[in-house]
Protein backbone atom coordinates (compact mmCIF):
# COMPACT_ATOMS: atom_id res chain seq x y z
CA UNK A 1 0.00 0.00 0.00
CA UNK A 2 1.38 3.62 -1.07
CA UNK A 3 0.70 5.04 3.07
CA UNK A 4 1.19 3.49 6.17
CA UNK A 5 -0.68 4.97 9.38
CA UNK A 6 2.40 7.62 9.72
CA UNK A 7 2.29 8.97 6.04
CA UNK A 8 -1.61 8.98 6.06
CA UNK A 9 -2.20 10.78 8.87
CA UNK A 10 0.59 13.72 7.32
CA UNK A 11 -0.25 13.96 4.09
CA UNK A 12 -3.53 12.30 3.58
CA UNK A 13 -6.05 12.62 6.44
CA UNK A 14 -8.89 15.11 6.35
CA UNK A 15 -7.98 15.59 2.82
CA UNK A 16 -9.97 14.46 -0.87
CA UNK A 17 -8.43 13.74 -3.82
CA UNK A 18 -9.69 16.33 -6.55
CA UNK A 19 -7.17 15.24 -9.93
CA UNK A 20 -4.46 12.73 -10.04
CA UNK A 21 -1.74 12.42 -13.20
CA UNK A 22 1.02 9.53 -14.16
CA UNK A 23 4.06 11.07 -14.07
CA UNK A 24 6.43 13.10 -14.78
CA UNK A 25 8.61 9.64 -15.24
CA UNK A 26 7.81 6.08 -14.64
CA UNK A 27 7.27 5.49 -10.71
CA UNK A 28 5.95 8.98 -9.87
CA UNK A 29 2.25 9.72 -8.99
CA UNK A 30 1.03 13.17 -8.56
CA UNK A 31 -2.47 13.88 -6.64
CA UNK A 32 -4.07 17.11 -5.94
CA UNK A 33 -5.64 17.17 -2.79
CA UNK A 34 -8.93 19.18 -1.62
CA UNK A 35 -8.88 19.86 2.36
CA UNK A 36 -12.24 17.88 3.45
CA UNK A 37 -15.12 20.58 4.28
CA UNK A 38 -17.21 19.79 7.51
CA UNK A 39 -21.38 20.33 7.53
CA UNK A 40 -20.54 23.94 9.33
CA UNK A 41 -18.13 25.08 6.46
CA UNK A 42 -18.54 26.93 3.52
CA UNK A 43 -16.08 26.62 1.12
CA UNK A 44 -16.25 30.63 0.20
CA UNK A 45 -14.49 30.73 3.79
CA UNK A 46 -11.30 29.06 1.72
CA UNK A 47 -9.72 25.61 2.13
CA UNK A 48 -6.49 23.96 1.80
CA UNK A 49 -5.42 22.70 -1.37
CA UNK A 50 -2.11 20.38 -1.78
CA UNK A 51 -0.04 19.28 -4.59
CA UNK A 52 1.51 15.91 -2.84
CA UNK A 53 4.26 14.15 -5.32
CA UNK A 54 4.78 10.33 -4.77
CA UNK A 55 7.78 8.03 -5.66
CA UNK A 56 7.77 5.02 -5.51
CA UNK A 57 10.47 3.26 -5.62
CA UNK A 58 11.34 5.19 -2.42
CA UNK A 59 10.73 4.24 1.58
CA UNK A 60 7.15 5.40 3.19
CA UNK A 61 9.70 7.97 5.37
CA UNK A 62 10.86 10.36 2.21
CA UNK A 63 8.35 8.76 -0.79
CA UNK A 64 6.13 11.48 -0.17
CA UNK A 65 6.45 15.47 -1.52
CA UNK A 66 3.60 18.16 -0.35
CA UNK A 67 3.08 21.70 -1.71
CA UNK A 68 0.66 23.92 -1.05
CA UNK A 69 -1.10 25.46 -4.11
CA UNK A 70 -4.00 26.96 -2.64
CA UNK A 71 -4.21 29.93 -5.40
CA UNK A 72 -5.77 27.26 -7.38
CA UNK A 73 -9.75 27.31 -5.52
CA UNK A 74 -12.17 24.78 -6.42
CA UNK A 75 -11.44 24.49 -9.97
CA UNK A 76 -7.80 23.32 -9.91
CA UNK A 77 -6.82 20.62 -11.94
CA UNK A 78 -3.21 18.51 -12.52
CA UNK A 79 -1.45 17.03 -15.04
CA UNK A 80 2.26 16.37 -15.92
CA UNK A 81 4.83 17.19 -18.80
CA UNK A 82 6.91 14.12 -19.76
CA UNK A 83 10.34 14.01 -21.64
CA UNK A 84 11.18 15.53 -23.90
CA UNK A 85 9.43 18.70 -22.27
CA UNK A 86 10.21 19.82 -18.84
CA UNK A 87 9.59 16.98 -16.60
CA UNK A 88 6.99 18.76 -14.09
CA UNK A 89 3.94 18.33 -12.19
CA UNK A 90 2.16 21.03 -13.13
CA UNK A 91 -1.37 22.19 -11.60
CA UNK A 92 -3.67 25.04 -13.09
CA UNK A 93 -6.41 26.57 -11.45
CA UNK A 94 -9.21 29.09 -13.63
CA UNK A 95 -8.26 31.99 -12.89
CA UNK A 96 -4.87 31.01 -14.77
CA UNK A 97 -2.94 30.69 -12.03
CA UNK A 98 -0.24 28.11 -12.19
CA UNK A 99 1.82 26.22 -9.97
CA UNK A 100 4.71 23.88 -10.59
CA UNK A 101 7.01 21.22 -9.42
CA UNK A 102 10.15 19.93 -10.54
CA UNK A 103 12.28 18.34 -8.49
CA UNK A 104 15.49 20.15 -7.30
CA UNK A 105 14.66 22.74 -10.00
CA UNK A 106 11.78 24.30 -8.79
CA UNK A 107 8.38 24.70 -7.00
CA UNK A 108 5.53 27.17 -6.22
CA UNK A 109 3.16 29.37 -7.87
CA UNK A 110 4.06 31.20 -11.02
CA UNK A 111 3.83 34.95 -10.77
CA UNK A 112 2.88 35.44 -14.35
CA UNK A 113 0.44 32.27 -14.45
CA UNK A 114 -1.11 31.90 -18.01
CA UNK A 115 -0.67 35.26 -19.65
CA UNK A 116 -3.85 36.37 -21.40
CA UNK A 117 -5.20 40.27 -22.04
CA UNK A 118 -8.54 40.90 -21.06
CA UNK A 119 -9.95 43.25 -23.66
CA UNK A 120 -13.14 44.04 -25.98
CA UNK A 121 -13.18 42.21 -29.15
CA UNK A 122 -14.65 45.45 -30.75
CA UNK A 123 -15.01 48.95 -29.57
CA UNK A 124 -18.72 49.10 -29.27
CA UNK A 125 -19.04 45.41 -27.42
CA UNK A 126 -20.96 45.04 -24.56
CA UNK A 127 -18.09 44.14 -22.27
CA UNK A 128 -14.79 43.23 -22.50
CA UNK A 129 -13.73 39.33 -21.52
CA UNK A 130 -11.37 37.27 -20.13
CA UNK A 131 -10.36 34.10 -19.88
CA UNK A 132 -11.19 31.05 -17.50
CA UNK A 133 -9.55 27.64 -17.73
CA UNK A 134 -11.81 24.55 -17.63
CA UNK A 135 -9.44 21.85 -18.12
CA UNK A 136 -5.43 20.89 -17.60
CA UNK A 137 -5.08 18.03 -19.53
CA UNK A 138 -1.53 16.29 -21.06
CA UNK A 139 -1.25 14.96 -24.43
CA UNK A 140 1.82 13.14 -25.81
CA UNK A 141 4.59 14.73 -23.26
CA UNK A 142 2.95 18.41 -23.48
CA UNK A 143 0.58 19.96 -20.86
CA UNK A 144 -1.82 21.91 -22.75
CA UNK A 145 -4.60 23.98 -20.34
CA UNK A 146 -8.00 24.82 -22.20
CA UNK A 147 -10.95 27.32 -21.41
CA UNK A 148 -12.76 30.39 -22.71
CA UNK A 149 -13.40 31.77 -25.10
CA UNK A 150 -12.65 28.81 -27.25
CA UNK A 151 -8.94 29.20 -25.81
CA UNK A 152 -6.02 26.63 -25.63
CA UNK A 153 -2.47 27.24 -23.98
CA UNK A 154 0.33 25.28 -24.51
CA UNK A 155 3.25 24.82 -22.06
CA UNK A 156 6.32 25.16 -23.52
CA UNK A 157 8.76 25.55 -20.60
CA UNK A 158 8.72 27.01 -16.81
CA UNK A 159 6.55 29.77 -16.87
CA UNK A 160 6.25 29.35 -20.77
CA UNK A 161 2.40 28.98 -22.07
CA UNK A 162 1.99 29.56 -26.18
CA UNK A 163 -1.87 30.76 -26.72
CA UNK A 164 -2.94 29.05 -30.00
CA UNK A 165 -4.57 31.71 -32.11
CA UNK A 166 -5.72 29.62 -34.98
CA UNK A 167 -8.87 29.06 -33.35
CA UNK A 168 -11.05 32.58 -33.82
CA UNK A 169 -12.70 34.12 -30.92
CA UNK A 170 -16.75 33.83 -31.25
CA UNK A 171 -17.66 36.81 -33.18
CA UNK A 172 -20.33 37.39 -30.97
CA UNK A 173 -18.38 38.73 -28.45
CA UNK A 174 -17.72 42.04 -30.29
CA UNK A 175 -21.81 42.86 -30.14
CA UNK A 176 -22.75 45.89 -28.34
CA UNK A 177 -26.37 43.65 -27.21
CA UNK A 178 -25.89 42.64 -23.81
CA UNK A 179 -27.62 39.39 -24.14
CA UNK A 180 -26.17 38.60 -27.18
CA UNK A 181 -22.78 39.08 -25.56
CA UNK A 182 -23.87 37.00 -22.49
CA UNK A 183 -24.83 33.58 -24.35
CA UNK A 184 -22.22 33.90 -26.57
CA UNK A 185 -19.44 34.12 -23.20
CA UNK A 186 -21.79 31.17 -21.64
CA UNK A 187 -21.25 29.29 -24.44
CA UNK A 188 -17.27 29.45 -25.62
CA UNK A 189 -15.54 27.10 -23.70
CA UNK A 190 -13.49 24.05 -24.34
CA UNK A 191 -14.62 21.38 -21.89
CA UNK A 192 -11.40 18.74 -23.08
CA UNK A 193 -8.65 17.74 -25.96
CA UNK A 194 -6.61 14.15 -26.73
CA UNK A 195 -5.30 12.97 -29.69
CA UNK A 196 -2.01 11.07 -30.60
CA UNK A 197 0.65 13.32 -30.46
CA UNK A 198 0.67 16.93 -29.21
CA UNK A 199 0.76 18.30 -33.03
CA UNK A 200 -2.48 16.06 -33.99
CA UNK A 201 -5.22 17.13 -31.64
CA UNK A 202 -9.31 17.32 -30.85
CA UNK A 203 -10.78 20.11 -28.77
CA UNK A 204 -14.20 19.70 -27.73
CA UNK A 205 -16.52 21.86 -25.71
CA UNK A 206 -19.78 24.05 -25.46
CA UNK A 207 -22.57 23.86 -28.07
CA UNK A 208 -20.80 21.11 -30.09
CA UNK A 209 -17.88 22.51 -30.41
CA UNK A 210 -15.26 20.03 -32.38
CA UNK A 211 -11.74 21.39 -33.32
CA UNK A 212 -8.99 19.53 -34.98
CA UNK A 213 -5.54 20.38 -34.80
CA UNK A 214 -3.42 18.50 -37.40
CA UNK A 215 -0.10 19.55 -39.50
CA UNK A 216 0.01 22.57 -37.63
CA UNK A 217 -3.72 24.25 -38.92
CA UNK A 218 -6.56 24.45 -36.27
CA UNK A 219 -10.22 23.77 -38.19
CA UNK A 220 -13.53 23.37 -36.98
CA UNK A 221 -15.52 20.02 -37.82
CA UNK A 222 -18.86 19.41 -38.23
CA UNK A 223 -20.68 17.53 -35.73
CA UNK A 224 -24.32 16.21 -35.56
CA UNK A 225 -25.17 17.40 -32.00
CA UNK A 226 -24.75 21.24 -30.77
CA UNK A 227 -25.16 19.66 -26.99
CA UNK A 228 -21.94 20.51 -24.99
CA UNK A 229 -19.17 18.01 -25.45
CA UNK A 230 -17.55 16.82 -22.41
CA UNK A 231 -14.61 14.68 -22.68
CA UNK A 232 -13.29 13.22 -25.82
CA UNK A 233 -10.17 10.51 -25.80
CA UNK A 234 -8.71 9.37 -28.81
CA UNK A 235 -7.72 5.45 -30.05
CA UNK A 236 -4.27 4.74 -31.46
CA UNK A 237 -6.46 4.55 -34.97
CA UNK A 238 -7.06 7.73 -34.70
CA UNK A 239 -10.76 7.49 -33.96
CA UNK A 240 -12.18 10.01 -31.44
CA UNK A 241 -14.84 8.96 -28.77
CA UNK A 242 -16.74 12.20 -27.07
CA UNK A 243 -19.49 12.10 -24.80
CA UNK A 244 -21.75 14.87 -24.72
CA UNK A 245 -23.91 16.61 -21.63
CA UNK A 246 -25.93 13.43 -21.25
CA UNK A 247 -23.59 10.59 -21.24
CA UNK A 248 -24.17 9.49 -24.70
CA UNK A 249 -20.92 8.46 -26.73
CA UNK A 250 -20.29 9.76 -30.24
CA UNK A 251 -17.76 7.57 -32.05
CA UNK A 252 -15.41 9.21 -35.67
CA UNK A 253 -13.09 11.64 -37.27
CA UNK A 254 -12.95 15.06 -39.11
CA UNK A 255 -16.62 14.94 -41.03
CA UNK A 256 -17.92 11.37 -40.35
CA UNK A 257 -19.30 11.18 -36.54
CA UNK A 258 -22.34 8.61 -35.60
CA UNK A 259 -23.63 8.12 -32.11
CA UNK A 260 -23.04 4.44 -30.75
CA UNK A 261 -24.39 5.14 -27.29
CA UNK A 262 -27.70 7.10 -26.17
CA UNK A 263 -27.95 7.95 -22.61
CA UNK A 264 -29.53 10.43 -20.53
CA UNK A 265 -27.27 10.55 -17.36
CA UNK A 266 -28.27 13.37 -14.63
CA UNK A 267 -24.27 14.13 -14.62
CA UNK A 268 -21.91 14.40 -17.63
CA UNK A 269 -18.28 12.42 -17.55
CA UNK A 270 -15.91 14.48 -16.11
CA UNK A 271 -12.71 12.72 -17.59
CA UNK A 272 -12.42 10.11 -20.02
CA UNK A 273 -9.28 7.81 -21.34
CA UNK A 274 -8.76 4.87 -23.69
CA UNK A 275 -6.20 2.15 -22.43
CA UNK A 276 -6.05 -1.07 -23.44
CA UNK A 277 -8.10 -1.13 -26.12
CA UNK A 278 -11.16 0.19 -24.42
CA UNK A 279 -13.40 3.32 -23.34
CA UNK A 280 -13.44 4.39 -19.56
CA UNK A 281 -15.14 7.47 -18.67
CA UNK A 282 -15.54 8.64 -15.24
CA UNK A 283 -17.79 11.20 -12.88
CA UNK A 284 -18.21 12.46 -9.36
CA UNK A 285 -21.38 11.14 -8.99
CA UNK A 286 -21.14 7.35 -10.53
CA UNK A 287 -17.52 6.01 -10.97
CA UNK A 288 -15.81 4.49 -13.70
CA UNK A 289 -17.28 3.15 -16.51
CA UNK A 290 -16.17 1.31 -19.81
CA UNK A 291 -17.85 0.92 -23.30
CA UNK A 292 -18.14 -2.57 -23.75
CA UNK A 293 -20.68 -4.57 -26.71
CA UNK A 294 -22.16 -1.34 -27.59
CA UNK A 295 -23.13 0.57 -23.85
CA UNK A 296 -21.04 2.00 -21.21
CA UNK A 297 -21.29 -0.54 -18.26
CA UNK A 298 -19.82 0.15 -14.82
CA UNK A 299 -16.11 -1.05 -14.94
CA UNK A 300 -16.73 -3.52 -12.11
CA UNK A 301 -19.40 -5.12 -14.06
CA UNK A 302 -17.45 -5.78 -17.00
CA UNK A 303 -17.22 -8.88 -19.00
CA UNK A 304 -13.39 -8.74 -19.88
CA UNK A 305 -10.93 -6.87 -17.35
CA UNK A 306 -13.33 -5.81 -14.94
CA UNK A 307 -12.37 -2.57 -12.72
CA UNK A 308 -12.08 -3.46 -8.71
CA UNK A 309 -15.52 -2.72 -7.20
CA UNK A 310 -13.82 -0.23 -4.46
CA UNK A 311 -11.85 1.14 -7.30
CA UNK A 312 -14.95 1.39 -9.83
CA UNK A 313 -17.82 2.84 -7.64
CA UNK A 314 -15.60 5.96 -6.04
CA UNK A 315 -12.97 6.53 -9.46
CA UNK A 316 -13.57 10.22 -10.68
CA UNK A 317 -10.48 10.88 -12.48
CA UNK A 318 -8.73 8.74 -15.21
CA UNK A 319 -4.80 9.28 -16.59
CA UNK A 320 -2.71 7.21 -18.72
CA UNK A 321 1.09 7.34 -19.03
CA UNK A 322 2.26 8.72 -22.66
CA UNK A 323 3.72 5.13 -23.24
CA UNK A 324 0.22 3.47 -22.78
CA UNK A 325 1.22 1.16 -20.17
CA UNK A 326 -0.37 2.52 -16.95
CA UNK A 327 -3.55 3.88 -16.26
CA UNK A 328 -3.89 5.25 -13.01
CA UNK A 329 -7.75 5.66 -11.35
CA UNK A 330 -8.86 7.89 -8.49
CA UNK A 331 -11.50 8.65 -6.26
CA UNK A 332 -12.02 11.12 -2.89
CA UNK A 333 -10.75 8.43 -1.18
CA UNK A 334 -8.79 6.10 -2.65
CA UNK A 335 -6.09 5.00 -6.37
CA UNK A 336 -5.29 2.47 -8.25
CA UNK A 337 -2.88 1.52 -11.07
CA UNK A 338 -3.91 -0.56 -14.21
CA UNK A 339 -0.97 -2.10 -16.40
CA UNK A 340 -3.62 -4.32 -18.81
CA UNK A 341 -3.00 -7.07 -17.10
CA UNK A 342 -3.36 -6.66 -12.91
CA UNK A 343 -4.94 -4.07 -10.60
CA UNK A 344 -2.94 -2.71 -7.91
CA UNK A 345 -4.66 -0.97 -4.81
CA UNK A 346 -2.55 2.00 -4.17
CA UNK A 347 -4.79 3.42 -1.23
CA UNK A 348 -8.22 3.16 -0.02
CA UNK A 349 -9.46 5.24 2.96
CA UNK A 350 -7.08 5.04 6.21
CA UNK A 351 -4.77 2.29 6.18
CA UNK A 352 -5.16 -0.73 8.64
CA UNK A 353 -2.80 -0.92 11.46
Amino acid sequence: MLFNQETWARFMDGYLVRDCTLGFEEGRLGFLLFEELGADDRMEDGFDIWLLAVKLDQPPESRFFSLPVNRLSVAGQLSSAWSPRDSEFVAVGATREVYAYKPKAYKGREEDGIPFDVRKLSEEAYEQFDCAIYKTVRVGPTVFALGTPFRVFEREGPQQWREHEGIPLPADLGSADEETWEAAIDECAFLDMAGLADNDLYAVGHAGAVWRYSRGVWRELPFPSDLSLHTVAVSPDGTAYITDIHGSVWKGRDDQWQRVVQSQHMQPYQDAAWFNGRLYCANDSAGCFVLENGDMVPAHRAQRDPMPVHTSVHAHRLDVSPNGRQMLVAGMHGASLYDGQAWTLLFSGTPEA
